[in-house]
């Protein structure tokens, strides 16, 4: 499963860094002069063919080409927001764990608060009100995305801080931030790996969501979300408008999901704690 996975992620990967050499079109080239088949002009949306391998949409725009585009997106937001959700939920789950007092009560409790409400709704209202957008869709993600890790290494700080190796370095006067730094963070990097890697399809379906109901990112830029959603008006006359997208979105969520449970499982070989 692991391998499985890593190869396809390497596809994907390769795919969003090389889109520009592999699309044969433009992606926000519109084509609306029309194709005679048959002795008959038809209008866009075209179904796939020689020349549109996956078909077009409403404005004639090649679907493949912009699946490519809309890969490096989804890949882009998935990284970036997971990454910037897992250092804010690394910092306030281990300030919350090592330091009791207010601080960890308030991080704790804001934690609660956040995890009541619904991620997709706060997103929007977010971006709705800083404007959609790559920017602000990222950083509405990272917003909403962080109370999940919190509450994750917050667990495993408080395990492996009541560890008689901690208990050691106390004893002859490490600091608490040496303690996090030496001790504790270097015993909990798988579950921060396999958190990271999993969260990754959770972020790009969240784009994928903003993007579909008008809040993620805005034409022209490509996305899976967007397409999917214009696709929508279209499904009873070209099918393959939002069927395409819509399986390159399953490829890429079942392919880190996948990798992230290769990982789980392949961590709980038995280790050696670093001591």
């Amino acid at each position: 499963m692991l391998v499985v996975s890593s190869i396809a992620i390497l596809l994907l990967v390769l795919v969003a860094l090389f889109a520009d050499h592999l699309a044969p079109y433009d992606p926000t080239a519109i084509h609306m002069a029309g194709q005679l088949v048959d002795g008959k002009v038809l209008r866009p949306p075209y179904p796939p063919g020689t020349e549109y391998w996956l078909g077009t949409d409403q404005l004639g725009r090649d679907i493949f080409s912009r699946i490519l585009y809309g890969i490096r997106t989804s890949l882009f937001i998935g990284v970036i927001v997971r990454g910037g959700v897992m250092i804010v939920g690394i910092i306030l789950a281990l300030v919350a764990g090592q330091w009791v007092g207010m601080l960890r009560d308030g991080i704790l409790r804001f934690t609660e608060i956040m995890l009541a409400f619904p991620p997709l709704l706060i997103a929007m209202a977010l971006t709705a009100a800083l404007g959609p957008s790559l920017f602000t869709v990222t950083v509405a993600l990272i917003l909403v995305g962080w109370p999940d890790v919190v509450r994750l290494i917050y667990g495993q700080v408080l395990v492996t801080r009541e560890m008689d190796f901690i208990e050691a370095a106390r004893s002859i006067g490490a600091t608490d931030f040496r303690i996090l730094q030496r001790h504790i963070l270097p015993n909990i990097r798988e579950i921060l790996i396999v958190a990271f890697s999993i969260g990754i399809p959770g972020a790009i379906m969240y784009e994928a969501g903003l993007s579909f109901f008008g809040f993620g990112i805005q034409p022209p830029t490509p996305s899976l979300g967007s397409i999917i959603s214009d696709g929508r008006g279209y499904i009873a006359v070209a099918p393959w408008y939002p069927l395409f997208p819509g399986l390159a979105l399953v490829v890429m969520v079942l392919a880190f999901n996948f990798f992230g449970e290769g990982l789980l499982n392949y961590n709980k070989r038995p280790n050696k704690l670093i001591e």
